[in-house]
């Protein structure tokens, strides 16, 4: 059984579908239990911080990617930092270990990766955005999917379209992941999500853009791809609150997933098997049924007790 609503039709070229990366909760219990029950058919990892220190070491760069390598399907590794040589040298390495794909993150609004000039803050600088990305492309050769991770602005919407519209014309991605909403509105409610994208959409000139942002059910997912003329649709923490949402989302056709609420138990009870405990299985918890649940009290009360 499913409490699924009907898909809408499916546009003639399907949407690549996305897990978010999930940075802090995408570790390697999380990701195993993700594989074990086929959830994803491509990763993008959460971000591997890059200073000036520059390249992992090998064996470093294979312990972070052995998780999702373990499920079999592409792996897009990505990274975060601001000096193009730095990061350059860590691509080579993760591609290296086996990475499919290397994504630069330009998006993160966390205060204190922008206090250290990594992420969303590279939206105040595009050009040290191109100069990072021409780096990367140049230590991976062209055969190599290079994709950066944005935001709509740093401040104001508007900002984004002609990075993108430079972008695009650069000749140097494969594609884009895009949040609407801009660093400085973090996860605040905003208006007209649909309109920005499509703007967007737009301003990248058929470079492919897979958007992101509360998108919370199959439904919801097809009709945004739908009104914005995106290449594919990302969901992170509504991945959560369903984790078969990316399978209904990759196969519109089929009827048979669990509904969302055996879906959150049948998950946590992978991940628990793959070995969350402590805080990060009260953290994955806390995703899959909010703090004011009473199942996600009582998973608090039982923490730590034998399961």
């Amino acid at each position: 059984m499913t409490d699924r609503k009907s898909n809408p039709v499916p546009p003639a070229a399907t949407p690549e579908i996305w897990p978010g990366p999930m940075e802090g909760v995408g570790r390697a219990d999380f990701v195993r239990a993700v594989n074990r029950l086929r959830l994803v058919d491509r990763w993008l990892t959460p971000f591997w911080r890059v200073s000036g220190a520059g390249t992992p070491r090998p064996r470093q760069a294979a312990e972070f990617l052995a998780p999702f390598l373990e499920g079999g399907v592409p792996v897009t590794l990505q990274l975060l930092g601001d000096d193009p040589a730095a990061l350059a040298a860590a691509a080579v390495e993760f591609r290296r270990q086996g990475a499919a794909g290397i994504d630069l993150n330009c998006g993160c609004p966390s205060r204190r990766v922008v206090g250290h000039r990594g992420g969303g803050d590279l939206l105040r600088r595009p050009e040290t955005i191109v100069a990072i990305l021409s780096e990367l492309r140049d230590a991976l050769g062209g055969g190599v999917p290079l994709s950066c991770k944005l935001r709509c602005g740093f401040a104001a919407p508007e900002e984004i379209e002609p990075l993108l519209g430079r972008l695009a014309g650069s000749g140097l991605l494969s594609r884009l992941f895009l949040h609407f909403r801009t660093v400085q509105e973090g996860y605040s409610a905003v208006p007209d999500r649909a309109g920005r994208l499509a703007r967007a959409v737009r301003a990248a000139a058929g470079l492919p853009v897979v958007v992101n942002g509360d998108i919370a059910d199959a439904d919801e997912g097809w009709k945004l791809a739908a009104e914005t003329g995106a290449a594919g649709v990302m969901a992170a923490r509504g991945w959560l609150r369903d984790p078969w949402l990316l399978r209904r989302l990759a196969e519109p056709e089929r009827r048979d997933f669990p509904a969302p609420a055996e879906a959150r138990e049948l998950f946590y009870a992978e991940v628990r098997r793959a070995g969350a405990v402590g805080g990060h299985a009260v953290e994955i918890a806390k995703m899959l049924w909010g703090a004011d649940s009473p199942r996600f009290r009582a998973e608090v009360a039982a923490i730590g007790s034998p399961r």
